[in-house]
């Protein structure tokens, strides 16, 4: 991907989350150091779900990775 648009609106970035779900891509979500790679497996107004057999810490501030040929979402 060589170019794209900057997603601020909160339901923009759950449609994207929503269309990814439904393409089953890949989400690599990063932490301590590590990271994971798994799928989504649920997208509601306020969060998503993942299915993965490692254990997130919480209180830790994670970042991750969309996987998709069709949209990138950095986040910090």
């Amino acid at each position: 991907m060589t170019e794209g648009t900057i997603k601020t609106s909160k339901y923009e970035i759950i449609a994207i989350f929503r269309e990814e779900l439904r393409k089953r891509t890949e989400i690599e979500i990063f932490f301590n150091n590590t990271s994971i790679i798994t799928q989504l497996t649920r997208v509601d107004f306020a969060e998503f779900h993942i299915q993965t057999h490692r254990k997130i810490p919480s209180g830790h501030k994670i970042r991750f990775l969309l996987h998709s040929d069709s949209v990138m979402l950095p986040t910090c």
